[in-house]
């Protein structure tokens, strides 16, 4: 067709013949150009598994049924030592927490522990109470991740074992240990909470500059044995009550070896019976505990009436 209009054209007069082709091309330009395009389906992609999925945007410890947990202890036959302060906290971390992984099962949560010469100093510290699955590992380095805890962390496929998305660590010591262990999990890609209320060090100043320079670090969050456990559960009907009775075995056996502030010195005709400015300081850290123990108690509490009614 476009063959005979360009025939004709050279028979007409040439203004017209010049209009004629000045029009056609642009019609012909005007014309779109037909492509064939392939049409592939999208592909209809498998839902991640729910204990495999971690969410992007939320910054506290994941539900116990949307991943795999790990419950690190470290060190866990450190015998009491009155010099070292705080490390009783240990021991109430640990009976919380293995009293947690009981309820979760090894199908949500693994519990790992490491011993530090264990023919010389014992295997568990007095008071502690290891869940029976517990993996116990002897370990000579500062950093948990040996090779018979790695492959519970880090999954072994030729075992059947899955690694586990977050880890939830305390023991001794904070400046140490637990600060190396963090530090290896997080660049195998695993999001860490550390426990400072069941950490401890040879001196409160080490134990703090620890949880300092670890609560700048992404991917890791620094709390508490209530909030982890608050966050762990989410209120799920099928733990509100089992979660309520650990909580208040804690907040019981945690107030029972809490230093009390010491009273002053009783001064001729003055009423005396109040606690100095600087044992008011100490025990400040020991009720701002109690009080978070508490209060996650009776949130628990209340959740539970809700559900009830």
């Amino acid at each position: 067709m476009r063959t005979c209009i360009t025939h004709r054209l050279h028979s007409c007069s040439p203004p017209l013949a010049a209009a004629s082709a000045l029009l056609l091309g642009v019609v012909c330009a005007a014309t779109p150009t037909q492509t064939h395009v392939r049409y592939t389906p999208e592909r209809t992609q498998r839902p991640p598994s729910p204990m495999t999925t971690l969410s992007a945007h939320s910054r506290l410890i994941q539900k116990f049924d949307t991943c795999r947990t790990a419950f690190m202890l470290c060190r866990a036959q450190v015998q009491a030592d009155s010099h070292i302060p705080s490390l009783h906290n240990v021991v109430h971390a640990t009976n919380a927490m293995a009293a947690v992984h009981q309820l979760l099962g090894p199908e949500r949560s693994v519990f790992v522990a490491t011993e530090v010469h264990p023919q010389g100093v014992g295997h568990t510290c007095h008071g502690i109470q290891l869940p029976e699955d517990v993996i116990i590992a002897k370990n000579v380095r500062v950093s948990m991740l040996v090779p018979k805890v790695r492959s519970h962390i880090l999954g072994d496929a030729e075992r059947g074992i899955p690694p586990v998305q977050q880890v939830v660590i305390w023991g001794y010591e904070t400046c140490g240990c637990i600060l190396q262990t963090a530090d290896d999990l997080l660049t195998h890609g695993v999001h860490v909470a550390v426990l400072v209320d069941g950490c401890a060090s040879q001196t409160m100043e080490m134990h703090n500059t620890a949880v300092l320079q670890l609560s700048h670090w992404d991917g890791l969050m620094v709390t508490t044995v209530p909030s982890a456990v608050m966050q762990l559960t989410r209120s799920d009907a099928r733990f509100v009550k089992p979660i309520i009775q650990v909580m208040k075995k804690f907040a019981a056996d945690w107030s029972t070896t809490q230093p009390r502030p010491e009273l002053r010195d009783w001064r001729g005709g003055g009423d005396g019976g109040e606690a100095t400015a600087a044992n008011d300081a100490r025990a400040a850290p020991s009720a701002l505990a109690t009080t978070t123990a508490a209060d996650a108690v009776l949130t628990a509490d209340s959740a539970c009436c809700r559900m009830d009614h």
